[in-house]
This record gives structure tokens, C-alpha cells and sequence, in this order.
């Protein structure tokens, strides 16, 4: 299954100056409980922000300049070439949980593929310059919205409607 996990502000951004806008330690967590044991698919900018391969899961790095390579680390060309080595991976592996996990460009490519969505919605609105996409609301329903943080915090998944 493919799935997004981002967070976001009220007002879409997701990034600033290629760094996350927010340091907060239950999104961390929460991306971490989602994401642990899946393959998870990350263009250059993202990777390079993060600095290293995410233990516990088989990271894929779109770039087309650049070649990272390593344990649980390989690199593709696009994002169709990405889904293809994350498939092959999951055949051989058993799991089939494929995450789309930034920046904008991945997202934007990959909303098409996306099955579920996983997005944590930060109250408030912050200055950025890289902006998760907008969706339509009607090929996606919200399934479940957990808040904490005193609504400070929203974790929602959304599902394709078939």
C-alpha cells in the first residue's frame, strides 16, 4: 500500500528554508510508530535535511544528481523508479508498506498512488516555502482524527474512497 505521512500547518507549509518549521516530539514519535518497518521514499532534499538512512526501515532517496548508498539505503532516479525498487523490495521481503514521507515534489507526484494519508495537523499558521499540496476532499474521506496536545495536534488518516 502507498501512503503520505506529513505534517503540516494550518496553512500548508510543511518546510522553511529546508528545514521543518516545528520541532515537535510527538509528531517525531508518532512518524516513527507509522513508519517503523515500512520503506520509506524521500527526495534528496528531505535526506539530506535528516542526514542519515531511518533505522528500521528501508529508505529510497529520489535524486537525480546525487547517489546514496548503504544499508537499508539505495537511490532512484524518480519517483516511478523509487515505487518500482520499494515493490521489488516488499516482494522480497514480505512488507508491503510504502511511505511517501517529503518533500513537496514527492508529494505532489505521489498523490495520485496514495492509498491512505497519514497528516498530522499542527495548529496555527507558520512562515515556510515549501507547501504540502492540496487534495480533493472528495477522493479522500478522513477516518480517523486523534487530537491531543489540547487540539494543539491533530494525527488524521484519510482513505481513497474507492
Amino acid at each position: 500500500m502507498i501512503n503520505i505521512i506529513v505534517a503540516t500547518a494550518e496553512n500548508g507549509v510543511i518546510g522553511s528554508g529546508g528545514k521543518i518549521p516545528w520541532d515537535i516530539p510527538e509528531d517525531k514519535a508518532y512518524f516513527k510508530k507509522i513508519t517503523s518497518g515500512g520503506i520509506i521514499i524521500m527526495g534528496r532534499k528531505t535526506f539530506e535535511e535528516i542526514g542519515f538512512p531511518l533505522p528500521n526501515r528501508y529508505n529510497i532517496v529520489v535524486s537525480e544528481k546525487k547517489n546514496f548508498c548503504g544499508e537499508n539505503l539505495r537511490t532512484a532516479v524518480s519517483l516511478d523508479d523509487a515505487l518500482e525498487i520499494a515493490r521489488i523490495h516488499a516482494e522480497e521481503n514480505g512488507n508491503d508498506e510504502i511511505f511517501l514521507c517529503g518533500g513537496e515534489k514527492i508529494y505532489r507526484q505521489g498523490m495520485k498512488y496514495a492509498q491512505r494519508m497519514y497528516i498530522t495537523e499542527i495548529k496555527g499558521k507558520y512562515d515556510g516555502d515549501t507547501f504540502f499540496p492540496e487534495f480533493d476532499r472528495e477522493e479522500f474521506r478522513l477516518s480517523e482524527r486523534i487530537c491531543i496536545c489540547g487540539g494543539k495536534l491533530s494525527f488524521c488518516i484519510y482513505e481513497r474512497c474507492l
